[in-house]
């Protein structure tokens, strides 16, 4: 009955931040990393936290512009008052996603992004970085902000706005990213936003490692959800105006409170050992941690997970399941 309780976190967390449907994301999940997007470990040391030292100086250039020119939108009322407006609620790996309708008329320009990407942490909505998007045909022409293979733009099918067109896409990010400044995902925003300490990023780079990672990450999100759900605020997943949902929030948090009291003992462990960079026993609290899920725990966070992969499925992706005869 627990773990029943605990899966109404799936819409209860993420029914307005989906960028697709779920169906389709379930359909997408295992194709998710497209281009420079994939989940795919960055060099450690030069490409997974500010300054980026792994970019070409002309990169490294562009981002610094960037962090400075925003510098004065870095509170959302100023963002508002800029004439930039929240949409898609709080990805856990995205954050807000602050859209200007005006610049989104425009082409694109490199001083001007189109989002900003707010998370909220120790208490207040930070910038954490920018995005350039446009709609246009998926074979339209991409523009050339950056010289580096990785700042490959991604699309939303699902947001092309009809006509045969897409969502073209890049992220920039201005804090740590494990997969480097302009993934899809940023999978360190969820412990970020929990005041948890980062992981060493080159404890990320198997597939095991990245698995453990994105699983516990996941989870910290799950359970700050869960404290955050008391301030009320719109965006941390409340499912706010959708029938029932308040109604199932009681039962939803007597199950994560339960989850909570058996892992918080290894998720402070896990801090302690991020803080003295001590790689063995932040594993060992990680492993402890999902040990301690029990099965359909863990095919929620599983869930949860592949979902929020899932919102970067591009047109490339679909048009290869179709080629293959996969399901959408």
């Amino acid at each position: 009955m627990r773990d029943l309780s605990l899966q109404r976190l799936l819409p209860a967390v993420f029914g307005v931040g989906l960028l697709a449907s779920p169906a389709s994301l379930r359909a997408q999940h295992d194709h998710a990393g497209h281009q420079g997007h994939a989940s795919t470990p960055v060099d450690c040391r030069a490409l997974a936290a500010p300054p980026w030292t792994g970019l070409p100086a002309s990169d490294r250039a562009m981002i610094d512009r960037l962090v400075h020119s925003a510098g004065t939108l870095n509170r959302t009322d100023a963002a508002s008052a800029a004439g930039f407006t929240p949409q898609f609620g709080d990805i856990p790996t995205m954050g807000v996603h602050w859209i200007s309708r005006n610049r989104m008329q425009d082409a694109v320009q490199a001083d001007a992004p189109d989002h900003l990407l707010f998370t909220r942490i120790a208490g207040r909505d930070s910038l954490v970085g920018v995005a350039f998007a446009f709609r246009g045909p998926t074979d339209a022409t991409m523009p050339a902000l950056f010289e580096s293979p990785l700042a490959a733009w991604h699309d939303h099918p699902g947001l092309g706005g009809g006509s045969g067109n897409t969502l073209h896409m890049l992220h920039v990010w201005f804090v740590p990213s494990p997969y480097g400044p302009f993934a899809g995902n940023n999978f360190f925003l969820p412990l970020m936003a929990a005041g948890r300490a980062l992981p060493n990023p080159c404890w990320i780079q198997t597939e095991a490692e990245v698995t453990r990672f994105e699983l516990v990450a996941t989870l910290v999100d799950v359970l700050h959800r869960r404290t955050d759900s008391t301030t009320g605020r719109e965006g941390r997943g409340l499912a706010r105006g959708r029938p029932g949902a308040q109604r199932a929030w009681p039962a939803v948090l007597n199950a994560a409170d339960a989850l909570a009291r058996r892992i918080t003992p290894h998720l402070t462990t896990l801090d302690s050992a991020a803080r003295v960079a001590d790689r063995d026993r932040w594993e060992q609290a990680a492993d402890a941690i999902l040990v301690e899920l029990r099965p359909g725990e863990r095919r929620l966070v599983e869930t949860l997970r592949d979902r929020l992969k899932g919102m970067q499925a591009s047109t490339t992706e679909q048009g290869r399941r179709r080629k293959h005869g996969r399901p959408q």
